[in-house]
């Protein structure tokens, strides 16, 4: 059973697999709860709010604390589902992203965004069309536009970085990916062979706070567009 869609296993394989270079996954890195503890990912906003590095990629992969993000899945065949991540910011240079199954760090360099579990970029400086590094998946991954525009059900987004990771070799694959000024990850696509699998940004918020009256409510720093998580 797939903890974030609720599906039997093995629906989204691709998905799944794109997810993981960008910290989408639902692949456990960070070990199962204790017993009386809550899971990682749905626990209260514990970090450092308002933490930031200073540096020109977390612009394009911001970890705000505590904001929670919906993306719906979809493949070729018609499947849907939904992967849920919420934010954990340690400090200044390293944040988390928690999922139901496990956690994926991160940390914001000079040189860019890397996944501090396994030191491969997200996203690499400069953030200009041409730039390359080593993917997630062994192939090579490049910036492939800075200025590109994407419509989502989370909204219309502008001025987003796209990149581009292709594999060769007998398991070729491609993965594009898009990460739109102070949202994220806004959408991740991944082909190989017959398949086609995409992921997009359905919501993006600081969690509600329903109240002891049962009424919601949005923390003030809310942005002004994003949507309520469900």
């Amino acid at each position: 059973m797939n903890a974030e869609t609720g599906r039997p296993s093995g629906g989204l394989p691709a998905v799944r697999r794109a997810a993981l270079a960008l910290a989408l996954a639902s692949t456990a890195c960070g070990g199962a709860p204790g017993p009386g503890r809550p899971a990682a990912w749905n626990a209260a906003p514990e970090g450092q709010r308002g933490a930031s590095s200073g540096t020109r990629a977390e612009r394009y992969f911001p970890l705000v604390d505590g904001h929670i993000y919906h993306y719906a899945t979809m493949s070729e065949g018609g499947e849907q589902g939904l992967l849920v991540a919420r934010v954990h910011r340690a400090d200044a240079r390293r944040g988390e992203l928690r999922f139901p199954s496990g956690v994926k760090r991160f940390e914001f360099t000079g040189e860019g965004v890397i996944r501090s579990d396994t030191g491969v970029f997200v996203l690499k400086e400069p953030l200009a069309p041409g730039t390359t590094w080593t993917g997630e998946h062994g192939g090579r991954a490049r910036i492939t536009a800075v200025d590109a525009a994407i419509e989502v059900p989370a909204g219309r987004f502008t001025g987003c970085v796209q990149t581009v990771e292709e594999r060769l070799g007998d398991r070729p694959a491609r993965y594009v990916s898009t990460f739109c000024p102070d949202v994220g990850v806004v959408a991740i696509e991944a082909m190989g062979g017959a398949s086609y699998e995409r992921a997009e940004l359905k919501s993006y918020a600081p969690p509600i706070d329903m109240g002891p009256d049962g009424v919601r409510r949005a923390p003030a720093d809310a942005p002004p567009d994003a949507a309520s998580a469900p």
